[in-house]
């Protein structure tokens, strides 16, 4: 039984821009403000500018090989195994990560009214049960299937929409302190500062939203079309929304609330961000709405993310990287096993990352590590498969593919050591868990030597990030060093890559076999809708 492709253009669109408006909007204007400053306003366009570059090398790949959980399916077609296996756990972990996210964002923003549900930005005993709850709901309407998953976010976008859209015109037309753009300085800490709120404040976790629209790909009536629109159009759309934003929160804040600079900026209502300034300024009726729609936009995601841990899981358990049981599904076709294990992992995640920020900020180095594989996967195919049918091409693949590449790696690296290394931790588990399923079906091909440009990579990198200035990092390495050292390691990276990598034939017998699979679908789903 295969995933059923009911999902249109306008549904993937729509569930990308879902994704990407969760709760990054009610939190990331804050977080990258206090770290940022005014420069935040430049921090979102530029992250808006380097997901798009990103997502083009996504766009390519998944209308090729538009399969659900697709992510990790690219790189095998190059690199085997190892690579394939890594690039799937961690976006599997990732896309996981999101659903807590977004329920404790409810929760945060919920305990304006019923404190007793946290205490110091972590959850109580009876914020946990609440949590459980509805990380039970989003399961259930996941379960329901894939179409009634779309039109629910539909709806819910819709309302995600036009509530931002309403709060910007409110906020330029009631509050607009051009003053504090220059105040206490435009950029207080510098270009560290400005760089760090790309992975650390938030906005890269507020971007990502396209990478669902990836994974929900292989349930498209018409993927070759839908893939660009809803991963290009989901971020041009969202990047007005978020830069108009924090242009509305910078200009709305009472000048004495920066009374101790932006690092310590501090105001009433601080724990839901854009509520309180509403009220402060006049506007305590919005404010409640406001709240209300902190309890729909992050469960609009919610829902979202937790179809694509499923759809990455489901993947995985096809090229045999996880058990076969997760390609198991239901009478309307959903992996309704992969996401009983999402829901199970996402209450342990609760447990050991205690804070919105510090999920945001593992999630945006886990998934920061995935899009750096996929440019160079890019970049492999299109010299070594010319000929390959590409319904969107990117163009001058070479320098996109390489800017993509280097981007994702500085905005790894700028989520600091802190994070790098608990990466690493979940790393080494995914690595000890595939070795252990490899044993049991007693099949040991790793492709080793074609992991040996990541193994590279990885080391190299982990200890740039050890000695930089960015989250507890030693400091050896000072600003601007550090983009040129990792530029280096990028270079030798691809020339690796394109060295060590499976055998053509192998690459093609890949990739037939997938393509094969894929028109054997589509045959299915045009038989079953004349029947």
């Amino acid at each position: 039984m295969e995933l059923k492709r009911g999902i249109s253009t306008s549904g993937i669109l729509f569930a990308s821009v879902s994704a990407t408006i969760g709760s990054g909007w009610l939190f990331g204007s804050l977080y990258a403000s206090k770290m940022a400053g005014p420069s935040a306003i430049l921090a979102w366009l530029i992250g808006a500018a380097a997901i798009i570059i990103i997502a083009l090398c996504f766009s390519e790949l998944s209308t090729m090989f538009p399969v659900s959980g697709g992510m990790s399916i690219f790189p095998l077609f190059t690199h085997g195994t190892a690579v394939s296996f890594m690039l799937g756990w961690i976006s599997w972990l990732a896309f996981i990560v999101i659903v807590p996210i977004e329920v404790l964002a409810v929760i945060q923003y919920g305990a304006n009214f019923f404190p007793h549900l946290m205490e110091k930005d972590k959850l109580t005993g009876s914020g946990y049960t609440v949590a459980v709850m509805l990380t039970a709901v989003l399961l259930l309407v996941n379960v329901a299937s894939a179409k009634i998953m779309s039109k629910t976010s539909f709806y819910i976008t819709i309302w995600k929409i036009l509530i931002p859209c309403l709060l910007i015109v409110l906020f330029f037309y009631k509050s607009h302190h051009f003053e504090n753009l220059t105040s206490h300085g435009f950029a207080p800490q510098g270009m560290h500062g400005l760089f760090a709120s790309l992975s650390v404040g938030g906005i890269i976790l507020a971007y990502n939203g396209f990478q669902p629209g990836v994974a929900l790909a292989g349930e498209t009536k018409n993927p070759q079309k839908s893939i660009p629109i809803a991963i290009i159009g989901s971020m041009l759309i969202c990047m007005v929304i978020y830069c108009s934003l924090q242009i509305a929160f910078i200009l709305a804040l009472p000048p004495e609330s920066l009374a101790q600079g932006w690092e310590n900026l501090s105001f009433a209502g601080e724990a839901g961000p854009f509520a309180g300034l509403a009220t402060i300024i006049g506007l305590a009726w919005f404010g409640m709405i406001l709240y209300s729609d902190a309890l729909i936009s992050p469960f609009g995601s919610g829902i979202v993310f937790m179809a694509a841990s499923a759809r990455a899981s489901y993947c995985m358990s096809k090229t045999g990287h996880m058990p076969k049981f997760f390609q198991k599904l239901s009478q309307s076709r959903v992996p309704v096993l992969g996401l009983i294990v999402s829901f199970a992992v996402s209450l342990v995640l609760y447990l050991f990352l205690e804070n919105w920020q510090e999920m945001a900020a593992f999630y945006a180095a886990a998934i920061c590590l995935c899009n750096a594989v996929i440019p160079v996967t890019l970049f492999i195919m299109r010299k070594d498969f010319p000929d390959l049918q590409r319904p969107f091409k990117v163009y001058s693949y070479k320098i996109i593919s390489m800017v993509a590449f280097y981007i994702s790696s500085m905005l790894l690296f700028w989520c600091g050591w802190e994070i790098m290394w608990k990466l690493s931790i979940i790393i080494a588990i995914g690595f000890i868990a595939l070795f252990s399923l490899k044993r049991n079906n007693g099949e040991f091909s790793l492709d080793a030597k074609a992991f040996t440009w990541l193994l590279f990579y990885m080391l190299s990198f982990g200890a740039v990030s050890f000695l930089g200035s960015y989250g507890n990092g030693l400091g050896v390495i000072q600003n601007g060093y550090d983009f040129a050292i990792i530029g280096v390691i990028c270079f030798i990276s691809v020339i690796l890559a394109d060295k060590f990598k499976i055998s053509r034939e192998k690459s093609l017998e890949l990739i037939e076999n997938t393509l094969k699979t894929l028109r054997e679908e589509r045959e299915k789903n045009r038989n079953q809708q004349v029947a």
